[in-house]
């Protein structure tokens, strides 16, 4: 699982790649959407610029990437 309590928060907006990563249908890692994808924690974005808090998203992750998620 990801280590949610250093992980960085991403800036929106993000591009279409990096959106489906967040949608939970793709590797956080690789992007790859093929084969098993096994839930790898959650990664967060900033609402909006010049405001407090963060989305959280649950991301997965493919075998060859889940210990590094």
């Amino acid at each position: 699982m990801a280590d949610t309590a250093t992980a960085s928060t991403l800036t929106l907006p993000v591009d279409d790649a990096l959106l489906v990563r967040l949608h939970g249908t793709a590797c956080i890692t690789c992007g790859t959407t093929t084969g098993p994808l096994y839930g790898a924690g959650h990664v967060y974005t900033a609402v909006a610029a010049g405001q407090d808090g963060c989305l959280g998203w649950a991301v997965v992750a493919c075998p060859e990437h889940l210990a590094a998620a």
